[in-house]
């Protein structure tokens, strides 16, 4: 698609979620221009874009925008239940797409979503930019360069702060999905992304224990899965952190070689390695590097390619993500993951 340089031609359909990532990253670029606004829910308030933006042209819905703008890509970021639609309507106008995850709340859904996107040969991505944090790109270096020898285990952990309230469709399992779906993908993409491996097997429980105005948003969950490499890989996740803590979320992987082991704190900005030699610490990293520009340049012209390995990795942990949450619904282990979007299927 675009190349550095070029301009860079964005719209978005929607106002919550984690839109605000890519576009912190996209405003950076002087190519990249905002041209076009919709709302993903009837009545949706686009004011903070529209004073953000006030260039591009705002429209009464996505259907008119999708007609008539014709961007390098949509970012569609609103409430969860929306965005499957959203981007197959997106896709079938021969448009690539950047969702918030996960790209869908049923495997019915996520099947007629990918179809849409085979069928018109663009690609649809979820907002899933945690690869390029610091810490634990470092720790994939690591990783990659042999110290701890061949990766055996993984733990990973997201804890969040969440206060006891009423809020809306976040409170409905219907129009949320679930936390694993919500959050726990985060943690297999941390997972994904250090074993270099998909997911195979997994079991799940979860629960909501301290926040009843909330009764459809679960909050403790953990996943115990298997790797189609043989490794074997945990999750915990909780809306459990304390309104005192330092920092809304904290963002934990502990990798396990047969040679040694690492642990990377990305909101404590931490990496230790445990190895032959001892204990090291490292705090000091590379800037953290654009992630969104470059995926968005990297996009094939619509209509000229398959799926992207990004684009399967979307899907990928996005099925995970949802048979997690059957899996914990049903009390039952889930053995078989693959999907028409896994390259070993």
């Amino acid at each position: 698609m675009n190349r550095k340089n070029e301009t860079m031609n964005i719209a978005i359909i929607g106002n919550w979620g984690h839109h605000v990532c890519v576009l912190e990253e996209t405003d950076l670029v002087p190519e990249a221009r905002v041209v076009g606004l919709a709302p993903g829910i009837e009545g949706e308030d686009l004011g903070s874009l529209q004073k953000a933006y006030p260039d591009a042209v705002t429209f009464g819905d996505h259907h008119a925008m999708l007609a008539e703008s014709r961007p390098d890509v949509i970012l569609i970021s609103t409430r969860l239940d929306r965005i499957a639609p959203l981007a197959i309507d997106t896709a079938n106008a021969g448009l690539h797409s950047i969702c918030e995850k996960p790209l869908a709340l049923t495997h019915e859904n996520l099947r007629a979503l990918w179809d849409a996107v085979v069928a018109n040969r663009t690609q649809c991505l979820a907002m899933l930019s945690s690869r390029k944090q610091s810490v634990l790109a470092a720790a994939k270096a690591l990783v990659e360069s042999g110290r701890i020898g061949t990766v055996q285990l993984l733990n990973a952990r997201k804890s969040y702060k969440c206060p006891d309230a009423p809020t809306g469709w976040l409170g409905r399992r219907e129009t949320y999905g679930g936390t694993i779906p919500w959050v726990g993908i985060h943690a297999l993409d941390f997972i994904a992304f250090a074993a270099g491996s998909p997911f195979r097997s997994v079991s799940a429980f979860h629960a909501n224990v301290a926040h009843p105005l909330q009764p459809g948003r679960e909050d403790i969950c953990t996943m115990n899965l298997q790797l189609a490499n043989g490794a074997l890989a945990t999750a915990s996740i909780d809306y459990l952190r304390p309104q005192s803590a330092p920092s809304h979320g904290d963002d934990w992987l502990r990798i396990v070689g047969t040679e040694g082991s690492v642990e990377a704190a990305m909101e404590r900005n931490s990496l230790t390695v445990f190895d032959a030699d001892g204990v090291h610490e490292i705090t000091e990293f590379a800037p953290r590097a654009p992630y969104f520009p470059d995926l968005i340049r990297s996009m094939p012209k619509p209509g000229s390619a398959g799926p992207t390995a990004e684009t399967r990795q979307s899907f990928a942990l996005t099925h995970t993500a949802l048979c997690a949450r059957d899996a914990a619904d049903t009390c039952q282990t889930i053995n078989d993951l693959r999907g028409p979007w896994d390259d070993l299927h």
